[in-house]
């Protein structure tokens, strides 16, 4: 009877999904024909991924609109800035130069960072 419980719980904890941890991932803030954005706006990653974001066109910032981090940096070309998500959760995150707040949404050059 044991075996059987241990090959269960075995078995039901490998279908449980986990996002795999990356080395690293690279965000772009390019322009396009609707104004500055992020590339890719939504970012799935694992907990331990580090996310750099670097500007391919214009001065920016990188900076938080959720309670659940902290950043907010200059990001120029050729100065990116990095990130490591340890923790899963939501990450929202906006450029202050191109974007707004209304009615607490983010528009125009934002983006998120989902860890799983």
């Amino acid at each position: 009877m044991r075996r059987v419980l241990l090959i269960i719980t075995v078995a039901s904890s490998l279908l449980i999904p986990v996002a795999p941890t990356q080395a690293a991932v690279v965000v772009k803030a390019v322009s396009t024909d609707a104004g500055y954005r992020f590339r890719p706006k939504v970012l799935e990653i694992g907990a331990g991924t580090k996310v750099t974001w670097k500007a391919v066109a214009g001065s920016h910032t990188v900076t938080a609109t959720s309670g659940n981090w902290s950043k907010d940096s200059p990001l120029q070309i050729g100065s990116p800035t990095s990130f490591t998500f340890k923790r899963t959760g939501t990450f929202r995150y906006r450029c202050t130069i191109h974007s707004s707040i209304a009615d607490g949404r983010c528009r125009g050059h934002c983006g998120k960072v989902l860890v799983g």
